[in-house]
């Protein structure tokens, strides 16, 4: 099964028509704007609809009602194109009234997308519980390119640094070049952050042993320095902190993300971030990350 519209080189992003959506709407389109993208506005609509029990009896009376429901739906995406157009008026901006699962549809689209944005939650999450939602989930999961998660509870901080999740992995490298590139464009400093922390299984009952060596932060420092060295000689006028910390990997984005403009990590990592988006951890920062996360991935996964 293959998607209906052609995302190649654009920056798509997935509404559901909530008011929520409109975050994740609203930051798409102005990375589109900064980076002369065109904008992909998306709503997937399952083939076979299922009323709400408040339009059951509406459903029931009219023979076409799926027909019905997607002019509808038509009508409101075009409303959404029309906002963005008004605040971005040479920003190109698309619409797709596409059928089939929201979380296929996007998946399948971040394959040749610039990137993918999904919002954090979707409408029917329960106002009080900060989750990700099936659609998130399933799109940072299943994607094959650069995915970003915007929040409903944080914002980016205007000037805030980057942060960026930094080990030797190819993951960590497409992360590295996602940051500069939204630093370049937001004109603000990158933060790269290596965490390390000693795992329970390191620890015996009377502490840490002392035949084992603990990590050197100031060579690894060295190391997430000579990392970033060919971005600091490429953009001499783009400032790249590196911070070593110990702590739990998800801890120290979250922390970081704080004032942030943005997070940006790989999709896995070695050393401090192995398996980072992987079960819990992920779960974590993009849950808790004060600002929108990027998770990329490497060539080789996409």
């Amino acid at each position: 099964m293959t998607i209906s519209f052609d995302a190649t080189g654009a920056i798509v992003v997935g509404t559901d028509l909530s008011d929520r959506a409109t975050r994740a709407v609203d930051w798409a389109a102005e990375r589109a704007a900064g980076l002369h993208r065109r904008l992909i506005v998306v709503l997937a609509l399952p083939e076979v609809p299922i009323p709400s029990r408040s339009r059951l009896f509406e459903a029931m009376g009219r023979g076409d009602y799926p027909e019905h429901l997607r002019t509808q739906a038509q009508e409101r995406l075009q409303a959404v194109a029309d906002r963005v157009h008004s605040q971005h008026p040479d920003l190109t901006v698309e619409t797709v009234l596409d059928k089939g699962l929201a979380s296929y549809v996007l998946a399948q689209s971040s394959k040749v997308a610039d990137l993918v944005v999904v919002g954090a939650r979707g409408a029917n999450a329960p106002v009080k519980v900060r989750a990700l939602g099936g659609t998130a989930d399933a799109v940072v999961a299943y994607g094959h390119g650069p995915i970003a998660v915007v929040t409903d509870h944080g914002a980016p901080t205007v000037g805030g640094p980057v942060v960026v999740g930094l080990d030797d992995s190819p993951e960590a490298e497409a992360a590295l070049r996602i940051a500069v590139t939204e630093a370049l464009r937001l004109e603000v400093p990158v933060k790269a952050v290596h965490a390390w922390d000693l795992t329970p299984w390191m620890v015996g009952p009377m502490g840490v042993s002392s035949l084992m060596a603990l990590p050197d932060t100031e060579k690894l420092a060295a190391r997430i320095d000579d990392i970033v060295a060919p971005y600091r000689e490429q953009y001499p006028a783009l400032t790249i902190t590196v911070d070593v910390v110990e702590a739990r990997p998800s801890a120290a984005l979250v922390e970081a993300s704080e004032g942030a403009s943005l997070v940006v990590v790989g999709s896995r990592g070695l050393g401090g971030f192995t398996g980072l988006l992987l079960g819990s951890t992920s779960k974590e920062v993009l849950r808790d990350a004060a600002c929108p996360v990027i998770v990329t991935r490497a060539p080789a996964q996409a």
